[in-house]
């Protein structure tokens, strides 16, 4: 009980805290008051990217063609799958809930596991979400852009979303170790096989672009804002959709 209560408090709270104060988007204004400190971190993220994952994820397109690594990647998406359910059911979305289940059901049983998506040709594919969405639909604002050192450009809002993720994962609380290491290396792999498929895209806009790190808000907050408000679309397209993916 007494974790309950401090998850409430460390969870919940911030949530209210971040509802009342924060403003919610107008098109086109990108204030970044942490400016200063989002690009010590954006730097941070480089190096990481550059030393660590673009390297890695040249080594693993090497050791693994194109068959392999999407079987990877279809297990971990597999298994994000009851998380995307949650959240589709916290956001009152019934009908996306319904398709992500018959997916999960039929991949993790035909599909052996997940490890192969015959789902796909039924023709349920939900698009997949996150509990930064569904703060989003409850009415909380995006609050300031942050970029987060090892997970890269976020708002306030989906910060606390990627924590939520976390902690409400439902087959992290039924896996047991070694399925859990299991799953945990399928998920490397997974973002291995993302930054070798966008590696072009993102080396442009980190090592090509004038300012990287101006670069990198513009795209996230623009296809964030598009992916959650489809509505301003008649705006302006998404031009970085394939990092939404």
């Amino acid at each position: 009980m007494r974790n309950l209560y401090k998850l409430t408090f460390f969870f919940v709270v911030p949530l209210f805290v971040l509802s009342a104060c924060s403003t919610g988007f107008k098109l086109g204004s990108y204030e970044d008051p942490y400016e200063n400190v989002n690009r010590k971190s954006h730097e941070l993220n480089k190096v990481i990217d550059k030393k660590v994952l673009r390297p890695a994820s040249k080594a693993y397109a090497n050791a693994l063609g194109q068959k392999p690594r999407s079987v990877i990647s279809n297990f971990s998406e597999n298994w994000g799958l009851p998380n995307d359910l949650i959240n589709y059911t916290l956001q009152g979305d019934l009908g996306n809930a319904s398709k992500t289940t018959g997916q999960f059901v039929i991949n993790s049983t035909v599909g052996i596991a997940g490890i192969f998506d015959p789902s796909e040709k039924l023709g349920l594919k939900a698009r997949g979400t996150d509990f930064g969405e569904t703060l989003h639909r409850w009415g909380v604002a995006e609050g300031d852009y942050v970029e987060i050192i090892f997970l890269g450009p976020s708002t306030e809002r989906d910060a606390i979303g990627k924590v939520a993720d976390l902690l409400l994962d439902p087959v992290g609380f039924v896996f047991d170790p070694w399925q859990s290491r299991l799953r945990s290396t399928a998920n490397i792999g997974n973002i291995l096989g993302n930054r070798v498929a966008l590696g072009s895209t993102i080396d442009s806009v980190l090592y090509e672009s004038a300012d990287s790190y101006a670069q990198t808000k513009l795209a996230y907050l623009q296809g964030r804002r598009f992916r959650l408000n489809p509505e301003i679309s008649e705006v302006y397209s998404d031009p970085y959709e394939e990092f939404n993916e």
